[in-house]
């Protein structure tokens, strides 16, 4: 048999010829959290707090004396990375932990004087980034655009319009 009577198989289908990174969500997120880390560094990175330790400040702020199980649920970090970030924060000095008078084996936590003298300059500054952060977008999608990530963070459901046969109920 000749070598020019041989038939070459067709090479198999490239599986990312139709494939766009500037289409896939976890690409464009991942796009997103490092513009606003940028932003956020830029606007207080000189406060030598990390965002997810200003997160857990914030969170702290307004649930004082939460257990470590609480400020999990509330903030939204893994008990893991929550202790991690506890620990850098109780060597900068920004929080306290006390044994809780209503169960002896949890520790409450609290902010310090350092921690609220600190949030007090910062948040002013966290707010400029969320606006920053935003500015790109028309303001008339900006609340849609916070809505939809509360939505794929699970903490918002769908909102449920009328139907589509234009039924209000």
């Amino acid at each position: 048999m000749s070598s020019r009577n041989v038939r070459k198989p067709n090479p198999p289908p490239d599986p990312f010829a139709d494939a766009d990174l500037l289409t896939w969500p976890g690409y464009l997120l991942r796009r997103c959290h490092q513009r606003s880390l940028e932003i956020f560094n830029e606007v207080v990175g000189a406060y030598d707090v990390t965002r997810q330790q200003t997160a857990v400040l914030m969170t702290l702020q307004k649930n004082p004396g939460a257990t470590q199980q609480r400020l999990s649920d509330a903030s939204g970090f893994d008990r893991n990375t929550l202790a991690e970030i506890l620990n850098r924060l109780k060597a900068k000095g920004l929080i306290d932990r006390r044994r809780s008078p209503r169960d002896s084996r949890a520790y409450e936590l609290h902010l310090t004087a350092k921690a609220h003298a600190l949030l007090a300059r910062l948040i002013p500054g966290a707010a400029e980034v969320q606006r920053r952060i935003v500015e790109p977008l028309p303001p008339d999608m900006r609340d849609a655009f916070i809505t939809s990530m509360r939505i794929l963070i699970g903490i918002e459901s769908v909102p449920h319009g009328p139907s589509e046969k234009g039924d209000k109920t």
